[in-house]
């Protein structure tokens, strides 16, 4: 009796004991520093909140915070500092942890600061970049639209739906794009093609020049525009995104979503968009046959063991995109009158969701293999293969109920190989070696019943590039060099009666040479020099297109005995920071090309048995490019910023002594944003008024153009944003006005400016959960 009152009484007490011993101890401490990602000066004030316990705190004057009463285990940490993007860590507590987050507080205009798994900071680098928080804000629109946000950036449009960028004045076959560090090969040329990426896969947008662009092909005399996605985090949890945008304009509505999972046997990644508008609206009429479709989807599959990583990447893009009716005209005579008309032929009074003739219809896929192995002293190899598949139809108005046969159906294939060595050491010169292997064939698609735009080709290009940077006292230097030997095999189906097949044979040598350094003259001054000798061969397009080209309502014809290009430029640029407020950049640059291939409006009209167009020639002439950027940025308080951006380009055609035909003119943008804290239950409050003059292109001769360019334009829009919670969840709304005012113009870079007026008044709705 008395043992089971002795067992009884430890029971009683010593079974709480044990109890309390298994729970968690939530005594542990976590600290840290909050501190802007570029200037590392610390963010005060900013929100540290743990998504677990709802509890949280705020920095103090020098970005410090504390939490305590934490339990073992793990959490997620948000940060957030106004006029920040928020950033979401998952932390592994088990002991008492210090930290310092990064936020990205001014990395809007700091040019060249670029951090991913492939790419660090060097010296004389040419870059600018759109954060993620921009890109959110911009949702919905062309990934050029979204670019031309940098100064120095531009779009080259083919009426409302279908945009390019520009940089420095080139385009086309010159500007590289990269869909997640792969070149989009598509048939790209001119301004009908808008490159088959979606935007809403990226989490930045960049752009780069001079060395940096050597490792992405040759023929970005323009630079190369890389759109990137951030690292999957090692979070195990299930995470991502749903977004909505709504516009009045075309009534367009898109839908994206993303999920992705870190841990386990690999970090995973799968996105998707839906996009549908109907006509859009100019400021006194509807645009008829304006709308689109589109769907795409991207699957990405990461996989780290020890020192090896490999990346499997998918992506899947499918667009119908109407062209302006009013474009395409019946006879000689119509199109007289149609161009430069008020009102274009075909409008109709009322909205329509209908895609018909003239319309395009493009499907591409792109399959992405990545293999990476880390050596000892930051030593690594990294082997890369790319396959992608793009089928493009364009469809004409045609007699006798064919309107929806092809007029155009190409097929093109492609094929990437890349193996590179590099070396990144934190001091002394760090290097980078590859090889690569492209190869394309572009196949027309028999049906059509109409001699193709493009022949048939086949594409050769072996290459292999080297880059080198490092560093001596306050001097900062980078050089590289690349070799493609360029070999295109055409087989060209003759215009002249009786028909013949003749087969072209073009091959070309190209040398890229570029080198920048970097010297801070002060503090808070730095300048950058970059210096570049690039050629670039004519694409099959420039050299044998012969036809109508649907997409620009135009008749355009090649040359095949064109040259290759050979271009000499030299970026310089200075960034000024001081007292924390002023933020400047200006870059002045010039650049000679040999040969320079153009693209030259015709004072002939043809009539053809799809109608009447104008006629556009592929030329060549020596040209001479100059120009100056500036962004300027003033910080007062936490709570005001206005920014002011400025672009001007002068080109010159040397051979014609005449002004350089299709150069952009100059521009001048500014914003003033206001931002407030907490406001009930909404938080990073932004209010925005954005303007833009575009200034009239005075430098053309009459001569040189069907009309006289388009007059100076003012453009206002609003923008408000802010954050809340839903679910437990971050939820960011944006509502934005473009063209505020309804200003009715016309842009010099549209080539359907010659029968319509740009889009009128948008409101667009824009709102991204985050779970």
């Amino acid at each position: 009796m008395a043992d089971r009152i002795v067992k009884l009484f430890l029971a009683v007490w010593l079974l709480p004991l044990l109890a309390a011993g298994q729970q968690p101890a939530c005594t542990l401490r976590l600290s840290g520093q909050v501190i802007d990602t570029y200037t590392a000066e610390p963010l005060p004030y900013a929100s540290v909140w743990v998504e677990e316990t709802g509890g949280g705190t705020e920095t103090d004057e020098a970005g410090r915070f504390v939490l305590t009463g934490l339990c073992r285990g793990r959490i997620h940490l948000q940060i957030s500092h106004i006029g920040c993007h928020t950033e979401r860590l998952y932390l592994l507590l088990e002991k008492d942890t210090s930290l310092i987050v990064g936020l990205a507080h001014n990395e809007a205009l700091l040019e060249g600061v670029v951090v991913t798994e492939e790419r660090s900071r060097t010296a004389g680098q040419s870059q600018s970049s759109l954060s993620q928080q921009q890109l959110e804000a911009a949702a919905g629109r062309t990934l050029a639209d979204i670019a031309s946000r940098l100064a120095g950036v531009s779009v080259l449009r083919n009426g409302s739906g279908i945009a390019k960028p520009v940089i420095h004045g080139l385009s086309g076959n010159r500007i590289a794009i990269l869909n997640n560090g792969l070149v989009q090969a598509g048939q790209q040329w001119g301004a009908d093609h808008a490159p088959e990426i979606d935007p809403f896969t990226a989490d930045r947008l960049t752009v780069v020049r001079g060395v940096d662009a050597i490792p992405y092909g040759g023929n970005t005399l323009g630079g190369a525009v890389l759109t990137e996605s951030s690292p999957i985090g090692a979070d195990p949890h299930l995470h991502g995104f749903a977004q909505y945008v709504g516009e009045t304009n075309g009534r367009m509505q898109t839908v994206s979503a993303r999920l992705e999972r870190g841990g386990g046997w690999a970090d995973w990644r799968v996105t998707g968009t839906y996009k549908f508008s109907g006509d859009h609206r100019a400021p006194d009429y509807f645009l008829r046959n304006t709308g689109l479709r589109e769907q795409a989807l991207a699957g990405q599959l990461n996989r780290h063991r020890g020192q090896r990583y490999q990346q499997l990447y998918y992506s899947f893009f499918n667009t119908q995109l109407g062209i302006l009716r009013g474009a395409h005209i019946g006879n000689l005579t119509d199109l007289a009158a149609a161009i430069g008309r008020e009102t274009p032929f075909f409008t109709e009074p009322s909205y329509s969701s209908r895609l018909e003739a003239p319309r395009q219809a493009v499907m591409h896929h792109l399959l992405k293999y990545n293999y990476k192995h880390y050596y000892s002293e930051g030593r690594s190899f990294q082997l890369t293969y790319g396959g992608q598949l793009n089928h493009r139809r364009e469809f004409d108005v045609r007699r006798g109920g064919r309107s929806n046969t092809p007029a155009l159906n190409l097929l093109l294939q492609a094929h990437f190989l890349d193996m590179h060595w590099q070396q990144e050491r934190p001091a002394g010169s760090n290097w980078k070696a590859g090889l690569q292997l492209r190869f394309q064939d572009n196949d027309n698609q028999a049906g059509t019943g109409i001699l193709p735009l493009v022949p048939d080709y086949q594409l050769y290009q072996p290459s292999a590039y080297g880059l080198v940077h490092g560093k001596k006292g306050k001097l900062a230097w980078q050089a590289g060099g690349r070799y493609d030997f360029f070999a295109l095999d055409a087989q060209v189906i003759s215009v002249e009666l009786p028909r013949r097949l003749e087969r072209f044979y073009h091959r070309f040598h190209n040398f890229t040479l570029a080198g920048g350094v970097e010297y801070p003259l002060l503090k808070g001054w730095n300048t950058r020099l970059n210096i570049g000798l690039v050629q670039r061969a004519p694409e099959a397009n420039e050299l044998h297109s012969s036809g109508l080209h649907q997409g620009v309502a135009g008749i355009e014809e090649g040359n095949p005995s064109m040259q290759q290009e050979r271009s000499a430029k030299a970026v310089w640029t200075h960034t000024l920071s001081f007292r924390k407020k002023w933020l400047l950049e200006s870059s002045v640059y010039y650049q000679y090309i040999a040969d320079y291939i153009f693209l030259e409006p015709q004072a002939e009209r043809r009539l053809t048995i799809r109608g009447a167009f104008p006629l556009f020639l592929y030329k060549q002439t020596d040209a001479r490019l100059s120009g100056l950027d500036f962004s300027g940025r003033f910080l007062p308080s936490d709570h005001w910023e206005f920014e002011v951006r400025y672009a001007m380009v002068r080109g010159r055609d040397l051979g014609g002594n005449q002004p350089l035909f299709g150069m952009p003119a100059d521009r001048l943008s500014a914003d003033a944003t206001y931002t407030f804290g907490q406001w009930r239950s909404f938080s990073n409050n932004r209010i925005s008024l954005g303007s833009v003059y575009a200034f009239a292109q005075t430098r053309i001769l009459p001569a040189q153009d069907f009309l006289p360019p388009p007059p100076a334009y003012f453009l206002l829009s609003l923008s408000l944003a802010t954050d809340t919670r839903l679910a437990g969840r971050t939820l960011h709304l944006y509502l934005l006005v473009d063209n505020a005012l309804n200003v009715r113009y016309r842009d010099f870079l549209n080539r359907l400016r010659y029968y319509a007026d740009e889009p009128g008044r948008n409101v667009r709705l824009n709102m991204k959960w985050e779970f």
